[in-house]
């Protein structure tokens, strides 16, 4: 520097740098397709979240500084150049409003667009990518005009760039980013095909583009300070997503089953040693790239569905708008939001006297887990004590949390809710005046609180005699709820099993809604796992195929024309475990379709499996076959004909293969590059049978220096090998092989190491399920004479 700075005066700096341009999926990277004709394409994208647009060009890469951006794109001629804002000279864009360096985007390539004729004011919207996929971006392109009014009513602003891509990226590691007015998109997230008629491929893509053009207010608009409060982006934009979809499709099964999901996933999650609270200390770049996890979004989202039901859902609007006019195109941390919604509620009354928001919500955001509510009721005296628990996966660990616990109730004689709050005490004593000695008490109503319930006896008792008469009288929310406490507190041992065994057994006599079946069926199926291990799992088959049997025959195989959304989900659950667990009749039917289409003159071009049912046919024809089966898959993914959401079904089927050699072929394959990047945690993920899981196992180790030397740079994919395909291991020596392999490549793995002590988490808990739990199980299996 020639001249010292003066104080107090402006100066522009003008920096020289070059980016380098690699094809790892993050910072600016280069990828290609290939188009109907058979021609590889190629283009250049970026993704800058969270810590990679410093890979770029020079800046202060944090998400609380906050700048306009002027960019320039130099281009071929016959390609195009995308930005986050509209630019009439094509390669000089106008400049940007304030905004984070992680949303900054830019896109050159050959891509076409779509957009619609819609005459309301508002931004141009536009779908951008590959010629021929552009029809099936229309139903993205209508979901975007109907959400986009609905979010600008409700957080009160006004949309607040003049234009709002959507770009359709070939190979993108996640599986949408917010970017501001230009959001990218894996294919399977965005592209439908309406002829297909799957509401679940529609249900998702529609929570997809709800939960980024929330980010647009809520994360672009107002950005979180630092990565510490990134739930309060996630969080909201998970729950955001909800509320619009609630509103705009209030009969979704579909929606609700993903919903359910992921709430039972979350509670389950937050209970492992490995958890942490959603409001977290950030000191290093390896713990920003790990604290993108289903805890951020999910937990997040399930407090403030929580908040949103306390406070009323006009009270909460009212300071989400305050909150984002306040703070508009700057950064906040979670107290900023907490004193809005403090004044707000004091302002209508709505908290008890003692009580802040800011009090409420750091009992959820900044210590990690959640409680179990305990009702134990005074038969005699019409009282019942409720207490709070932490819920932890071992009755040995103990904890002196305590949370705000807002607590809803109803009774077999009043259907009206009640009310009551735990305001952070061990317990509190509940009148139960009114309600008999007879009647049950269901608390958490509709689940609109992140904590499980667990009842007296007494209580349980009537529950079930209640869901054998008619299960109709308890919401489906709490059904399910039900099902999922039952298992994880007996999991835990807060609850004997035979509690939970006895519960389930009403499904097949009452139950036809899908969301308690999915409910039981995912618990089952975990035990499954374990119990596959010893020699009881033919008599534990017998009795899941018992319980699904009945069902699985009376809504059969083949959609009805008036079939509800409901029936069609049961159906397609009922179809999966029947032919997970061999039924003959599911796997004949599922071996004749797949041979079906193996028998069409273009395959790759005519597929006459229902959309929805073609990852179980799929699976079961590969388990059931051969290297036949194996290749006929395998040579469609090869296709450029191939639609997206069949390319990511038909990866997951390969796995389901029970041939080691067709397994460490497949992984061979995918490491040998036969498989985009984008794509390889879907290899790894569908090895998920003890077959699978122990010969994956074996080639990971065998070939570690290959693997970390593909992947060390693509954490996308390093990170799911151990989240989605190590975390399947669930035995002792399981466990000690994995130690002996950490102890040899510990510094490979230092970026994953949040991820890994979940992994081992989870073994652990699987591990223990035998010494706890293995002999009360086949107890109640010998009893019931199974």
């Amino acid at each position: 520097m020639r001249h010292n700075l003066q104080k107090g005066k402006t100066y522009t700096v003008d920096i020289k740098f070059a980016g380098q341009l690699l094809n790892n999926l993050v910072g600016l990277y280069r990828t290609d397709y290939v188009d109907m004709a058979g021609n590889t394409k190629w283009l250049a994208t970026t993704h800058f979240q969270p810590i990679y647009a410093r890979r770029v060009f020079p800046c202060f890469d944090e998400p609380k500084f906050k700048a306009p951006f002027e960019i320039s794109i130099a281009r071929r001629t016959n390609m195009t150049a995308l930005n986050n804002t509209i630019g009439w000279v094509w390669d000089h864009f106008h400049q940007t409003p304030p905004m984070s360096t992680y949303i900054v985007a830019f896109t050159i390539s050959d891509f076409e667009y779509v957009s619609s004729n819609s005459t309301t004011p508002g931004p141009v919207v536009k779908v951008w990518g590959p010629k021929e996929n552009l029809p099936q971006a229309h139903n993205a392109l209508d979901v975007t005009h109907e959400l986009l009014p609905f979010f600008e009513d409700y957080f009160g602003i006004k949309y607040p760039l003049p234009k709002l891509d959507l770009v359709i990226i070939p190979n993108f590691g996640k599986s949408a980013m917010e970017n501001w007015g230009l959001i990218s998109f894996r294919k399977s997230s965005i592209l439908f095909n309406k002829n297909l008629k799957s509401i679940k491929t529609k249900s998702f893509i529609l929570a997809k583009v709800a939960h980024e053009l929330a980010h647009q207010w809520f994360g672009n608009l107002v950005t979180m300070e630092w990565w510490s409060d990134l739930w309060l982006n996630e969080g909201f934009g998970t729950f955001m997503a909800e509320v619009a979809i609630t509103k705009l499709r209030p009969k979704w099964h579909a929606y609700s089953s993903i919903k359910v999901r992921d709430t039972y996933n979350t509670l389950y999650l937050d209970t492992l040693k490995s958890t942490h609270s959603i409001q977290t200390e950030i000191k290093s770049n390896a713990q920003i790239e790990q604290i993108f996890e289903t805890i951020i979004y999910q937990k997040g989202s399930s407090i403030l569905k929580m908040l949103n039901y306390t406070l009323t859902e006009d009270v909460f609007k009212g300071g989400m708008q305050e909150y984002l006019k306040q703070y508009s195109y700057q950064s906040s941390c979670q107290d900023d939001l907490w004193a809005v919604f403090t004044r707000t509620a004091q302002n209508e009354s709505i908290l008890p006297s003692t009580v802040t928001v800011k009090a409420l919500m750091n009992s959820w955001s900044t210590q990690s887990g959640y409680p179990y509510v305990t009702i134990v009721r005074n038969y005699s005296s019409a009282e019942a004590i409720i207490n709070q628990t932490k819920m932890t996966e071992d009755t040995n660990v103990t904890s002196g949390a305590l949370w705000y616990v807002p607590v809803t109730y109803i009774t077999k004689e009043d259907s009206d809710v009640k009310f009551t709050w735990l305001e952070n005490v061990r317990q509190t004593t509940l009148d139960m005046n009114g309600t008999s000695n007879t009647s049950w008490v269901l608390l958490n109503i509709e689940e609109t609180g992140f904590f499980r319930v667990n009842y007296d006896a007494r209580n349980w008792r009537l529950l079930v005699q209640q869901l054998r008469r008619g299960p109709d009288k308890i919401p489906v929310a709490n059904r399910g709820q039900l099902i999922d406490d039952a298992f994880q507190l007996a999991n835990a041992g807060f609850l004997n099993y035979t509690v939970a065994f006895d519960l389930v057994k009403y499904l097949h006599i009452t139950e036809q809604n899908y969301i308690p079946w999915y409910s039981a069926l995912r618990n089952l199926e975990e035990l499954r796992v374990i119990i596959s291990n010893y020699e009881y799992s033919g008599m534990y088959d017998n009795f899941l195929l018992k319980l699904v049997k009945p069902m699985y025959l009376e809504l059969g195989t083949v959609e009805r024309i008036h079939d509800t959304q409901n029936e069609k989900l049961l159906r397609l659950h009922l179809i999966t475990s029947a032919c997970k667990l061999r039924y003959s009749q599911c796997i004949t039917w599922a071996r004749n379709q797949y041979y079906e289409w193996m028998q069409q003159p273009n395959p790759d071009e005519t597929n006459p499996i229902p959309l929805d049912y073609r990852f179980i046919v799929q699976c079961s024809a590969i388990k059931s076959g051969g290297p036949v089966e194996w290749d006929f898959l395998w040579n469609r993914t090869l296709s450029p004909h191939i639609a997206p959401t069949d390319l990511q079904t038909a990866y997951l089927s390969l796995g389901c293969t029970y041939d080691p050699w067709l397994i460490n072929r497949y992984l061979e394959y995918s490491l040998a590059g036969n498989v985009s990047l984008g794509y390889v945690p879907y290899v790894w993920r569908s090895i998920n049978h003890p077959v699978g899981v122990r010969t994956g196992f074996q080639f990971l180790r065998l070939n570690w220096d290959r693997i970390y030397q593909t992947y060390e740079d693509v954490y996308l994919v390093f990170s799911s090998i151990f989240h989605d395909f190590v975390s399947q291991l669930s035995t002792e020596i399981d466990l000690e092989d994995l130690t002996t392999f950490y102890k040899l490549h510990q510094s490979d793995l230092t970026s994953i190491s949040t991820i890994l002590q979940s992994t081992v988490d989870r073994m652990k808990v699987r591990i223990k399920w035998k010494t706890k739990h293995l002999e009360s199980v086949v107890n109640w299996l010998k009893k019931n004479k199974y």
